[in-house]
């Protein structure tokens, strides 16, 4: 009775911070899922007469160099897959399904929990324009046998299509995949009965996105499908007036309101921040905005690449803290090159980037996630992620599945993270998968640099809890954390370190070595308990780790970290 009082006021709080327009959208989406499965025939008619109308494929320049960029992001997600998919064996998400020579089950279960995130990364063909880049003729034959199987699978006859085959953010990674693979495939394969079925489907899947932009979630979902329908447009002899005038009026709400001016995406995922960077670079390719919007997306794709960049540990991968995982995207170099950022402060995240000979920390100050759509946040709040060269050392527990259910709870809890909490009191509360109902913002109080010195202070409040903490990279190499709490019940500091760090300890001095390198963890003001844990960098795979939790003996404690 209790856990269904809570989960009621989880939903209204959630329900309350929902524009009108998001709230008619979702009535919309869900009025659509119920009435196109009774008409299917017709709503597959209407969108053959749509993609009929757009003008026809022509390769250019500008598309074919974006096609390289959009296939070289898949062969990272993808690169193991193939040449197995030519044989219907797929890696998908950490986990092999073999299909083998028959149709595909299009409707396989891949996930435990609701949501089947591996039948809806199967179904993006992501692995199509990956596979272009390595054997065309064999990618030709694939799509040949794979377009018709899948519509017959999905044909909008199942209103559940429309959250995993047809949903318009799986149909915008397809118009990508697909429009990518026509735009490499060499030309003298053009006229071939494959060809024509995967710019035709391409087509199909433009359409429906056209038809179905997801305006009422906005951020990383509005962005992917105007992503697809800018490349898409692209590749054809004329840009299609109806792509152009859905991308000018959705401009700001993605140029301008879904990305700060610090370049951060609003939900604060760096996963999708390597696909934000993706995104402004097809929007700055098209030959279709006035001079004020131009000067917008340029200026937001600098200051994007410069944040991932930002977000980026020694290991040339992102950070972790909200949802995301590895893999979903090229490492940072690939992507943005050889920037490396110092010292950092993203305001409108949150974010502070301190960064020396040795190390890279990433601090977290900052909200759970916009209040339009906060469902990728989780509780981080003064959270430090690090590398101490080339691997990490204090680890985000991770997201490991996006289910409903006990893991995403336990990762995603407030005393998972590498910050201060207090056990008890919760600063968020979740519904489900992505619904937020309470939610809270940490803020950045001082951030700079000085006399070789780097520091930041965040400080989290709620209810009657107050906590704070500073993050200092010192010029001797130290890296020092300062902890502070003020509010009744049981305070705690959660340090999460990849079990691949051999740990000595002796007395409350822990030392931590790995491949040549070593730190020593000196704590001030705390009693240091060690222990086994677990954290997710990789989707579905859960990794050991030691956790050190420090019981904070007075108000204040520090941690010390000093290179070996």
């Amino acid at each position: 009775m209790i856990n269904r009082i809570s989960d009621l006021i989880a939903a209204t709080q959630a329900a309350s911070n929902m524009s009108p327009n998001a709230l008619m959208g979702h009535l919309r989406r869900r009025l659509r899922n119920k009435l196109v499965p009774k008409r299917a025939a017709a709503y597959r008619a209407d969108l053959a007469c749509l993609a009929y109308r757009f003008p026809a494929f022509k390769r250019n320049e500008a598309a074919v160099e974006l096609a390289q960029m959009v296939a070289q992001f898949y062969l990272a997600e993808y690169k193991t897959t193939i040449p197995g998919c030519f044989e219907g064996r797929f890696d998908i998400l950490n986990a092999r399904f073999d299909f083998g020579e028959g149709p595909i089950d299009w409707r396989f279960e891949g996930d435990e929990g609701n949501r089947q995130i591996r039948r809806a990364n199967l179904a993006q063909f992501g692995f199509v324009a990956a596979a272009m880049l390595c054997d065309p003729r064999r990618t030709l034959a694939m799509v040949d046998r794979l377009v018709p199987d899948f519509l017959l699978s999905a044909d909008f006859t199942q209103g559940q299509d429309f959250s995993e085959l047809w949903h318009p953010y799986i149909a915008s990674r397809r118009v990508l995949a697909l429009t990518a693979a026509a735009l490499l495939m060499p030309p003298e394969l053009d006229a071939t009965r494959a060809a024509r079925r995967l710019r035709s489907f391409a087509r199909l899947n433009a359409a429906f996105v056209l038809g179905n932009l997801e305006t009422e979630l906005g951020f990383n979902h509005l962005e992917r499908n105007l992503a697809a329908l800018g490349l898409f447009g692209l590749s054809r002899k004329t840009f299609p007036a109806r792509i152009a005038t859905a991308l000018r009026t959705q401009h700001d709400a993605v140029v301008l309101h879904s990305i700060g001016e610090d370049g951060v995406q609003k939900e604060r995922s760096a996963m999708y921040q390597g696909l934000t960077v993706q995104s402004l670079r097809i929007f700055a390719a098209l030959p279709i905005w006035d001079a004020a919007q131009r000067e917008a997306i340029d200026g937001r794709l600098a200051a994007v690449e410069r944040a991932l960049a930002a977000l980026t540990l020694g290991d040339d991968q992102p950070v972790l803290f909200n949802d995301g995982w590895l893999g979903e995207a090229p490492t940072g170099s690939d992507i943005v090159g050889s920037i490396r950022p110092g010292f950092t402060v993203m305001p409108d995240a949150g974010y502070v980037r301190l960064a020396g000979k040795d190390w890279v920390a990433v601090f977290d100050a900052g909200a759970i996630g916009p209040d339009e759509n906060p469902g990728h946040g989780h509780p981080d709040f003064l959270s430090v992620e690090a590398s101490f060269g080339p691997h990490r050392l204090l680890v985000d527990p991770g997201t490991f599945s996006y289910s409903a259910g006990s893991m995403r709870d336990e990762l995603r809890a407030w005393t998972a993270h590498n910050g201060p909490c207090f056990v008890g009191p919760q600063p968020v509360t979740f519904l489900g998968s992505f619904k937020v109902g309470k939610r809270s913002a940490a803020e950045i109080i001082a951030a700079g640099e000085a006399d070789g010195m780097q520091m930041t202070t965040g400080r989290l409040a709620f209810d009657r809890h107050e906590l704070t903490r500073t993050v200092r990279l010192l010029r001797d190499g130290r890296l020092e954390i300062a902890d502070a709490w003020a509010g009744e019940g049981e305070a705690q500091t959660r340090f999460l370190v990849p079990a691949e760090w051999q740990i000595e300890r002796r007395g409350k001095t822990l030392t931590f070595h790995r491949d040549g390198l070593g730190v020593r963890l000196g704590v001030e003001g705390a009693r240091v308990e060690i222990g086994k844990a677990k954290w997710s960098r990789y989707y579905d795979v859960l990794e050991d780790a030691h956790e050190i939790l420090l019981h904070p003996e007075a108000a204040k404690a520090i941690s010390t970290f000093r290179p070996l």
